[in-house]
């Protein structure tokens, strides 16, 4: 008797169990249940991610999800920027879906940076890692590629040597029809940063309004450098960059109306 109760109980371990009702999901997003996992234990949420690839992840301490029932893959919160490599290689890995889920084959046939929504529930919480069961998903419109990636790499490595209109050339390759709004969020706040760095504040508050509208309103920093803009622009020049060793058409827009500037001197 005791015999069978073993097994009974290991099967039952072994096996994925079957889903209470969690009711209806709550919306959140991967970088939110990845920082605050204990909060999410056992709570069906609903997120966007952008894919990276199948796994082979090994239990560290026993759960359900062995290779066996499970398959397991990675991929990155929908609002990472992957286009830094910090971000690009905090790649999430613990997304498990059961092998008699009638959408396995859909995920054997994800692509790189292809988005999906997904719905899951996390169920075990290991080093501070949650370990998500994906129970469905939804493709989502919008994919990042190399393209858009090292543009926006290059933007803000030009923007972190203090080169504006060469990091304006850059970034304005992103916007596009298929570029995720998190990455056009991005794109349109850096270049209105660029405008602002130079002096050009007409052109920079209608790149930081599209920012705010693709944002909901809820990017702190973009809303911060769009009241600058409206308000106070002068603060925002960048008149520290050193413009000898710029060519005419990177040099700052404000320096054109400084009195006594070189800029401003007639030709000899």
């Amino acid at each position: 008797m005791r015999s069978v109760l073993l097994v009974s109980f290991l099967l039952g371990a072994a096996l994925p169990a079957q889903d209470p009702d969690f009711g209806e999901p709550i919306a959140t997003t991967l970088t939110q249940v990845r920082a605050e996992p204990e909060a999410f234990k056992n709570v069906k949420v609903t997120f966007p991610i952008q894919f990276a690839s199948l796994g082979r992840i090994s239990n560290p301490f026993f759960t359900k999800f062995t290779p066996t029932y499970f398959a397991n893959f990675y991929a990155w919160a929908d609002d990472q920027p992957i286009w830094q490599q910090a971000e690009y290689q905090d790649v999430f890995g613990m997304l498990f879906l059961s092998k008699t889920n009638p959408q396995l084959d859909q995920l054997y046939k994800l692509g790189l940076f292809e988005r999906v929504q997904v719905t899951g529930v996390i169920r075990n919480t290991f080093q501070n890692t949650p370990w998500i069961e994906v129970l469905e998903f939804a493709p989502i419109t919008g994919k990042l590629d190399t393209a858009v990636l090292t543009h926006l790499y290059r933007g803000e490595k030009l923007m972190s040597q203090r080169l504006w209109q060469r990091a304006v050339t850059e970034l304005s390759h992103v916007p596009g029809s298929n570029v995720p709004a998190p990455a056009l969020v991005v794109a349109y706040r850096n270049l209105g940063t660029c405008m602002l760095r130079m002096g050009d504040p007409n052109q920079a508050i209608p790149y930081l309004q599209s920012a705010s509208s693709l944002s909901g309103g809820n990017d702190a920093e973009t809303q911060q450098l769009l009241a600058m803009a409206q308000t106070s622009p002068e603060a925002a020049i960048d008149r520290a960059v050193d413009v000898k060793s710029l060519k005419d058409h990177e040099r700052p827009m404000w320096e054109a109306f400084e009195v006594g500037s070189a800029a401003s001197a007639p030709a000899r």
